[in-house]
């Protein structure tokens, strides 16, 4: 099945397509951050979860990963789009 990856920030580690015979939202960051700088600033490498207070959001189809019932467990589809976005803090 092929997933699209989509990213609001640069980040040339990271295809904007990837092949998977089968699999969830977790195996898929596995497979793809495993060997990225970025695996530490998306995924907490103890627990294996997105980090809560991390820089980056998750969606799977426009959906929030932690909205979906299965979250990182939810199994992925042939099309679906894993988007990535730089969550942009300000202060003053």
């Amino acid at each position: 099945m092929r997933i699209r990856i989509e990213t609001t920030a640069p980040m040339p580690e990271i295809p904007s397509e990837v092949e998977l015979e089968a699999g969830s939202l977790r195996d898929l960051f596995a497979s793809v951050f495993g060997s990225t700088h970025f695996a530490k600033e998306i995924i907490d490498l103890k627990t294996g979860d997105i980090l809560r207070d991390g820089v980056f959001d998750v969606t799977l189809n426009g959906v929030p990963y932690h909205s979906l019932a299965q979250g990182l467990d939810t199994a992925l589809q042939d099309g679906d789009r894993v988007g990535i976005s730089l969550v942009m803090l300000g202060g003053g």
